[in-house]
């Protein structure tokens, strides 16, 4: 799922009738808002389950950063909490003071 595919179980002699109908150069429509496969020789759909959660993310193209992101508000409203709770956790630029970094020294360059 993490790559865009939709992995789909179904029973061996159906995958037997679409890999024939595959051969014979027929159109296979998967929908998978419906989660039917669809056989343009005018067959019954063939219906089949996906995760309810893999099904949402891959309908909506959401990845695991576009599924954080969704939580943007809940995110910022933490990290102000957690700041005026805990300034020391945000780094060297807590509660708007800059702590100077001491310049780093130029040494002579090795061989190696």
């Amino acid at each position: 799922m993490q790559n865009g595919m939709l992995p789909v179980a179904i029973p061996q002699d159906q995958c037997i009738e679409l890999a024939g109908d595959a051969e014979a150069g027929l159109d296979l429509e998967v929908d998978l808002e419906k989660q039917e496969i669809r056989r343009s020789n005018g067959e019954p759909p063939i219906p089949f389950f996906t995760d309810p959660f893999r099904r949402h993310c891959l309908l909506n193209g959401l990845d695991d950063i576009a599924l954080t992101m969704q939580r943007g508000d809940a995110i910022g409203e933490f990290e102000k909490r957690r700041t005026k709770m805990w300034p020391w956790l945000d780094g060297f630029g807590y509660s708007g003071n800059k702590i100077p970094i001491a310049p780093v020294k130029k040494t002579k360059k090795t061989d190696w």
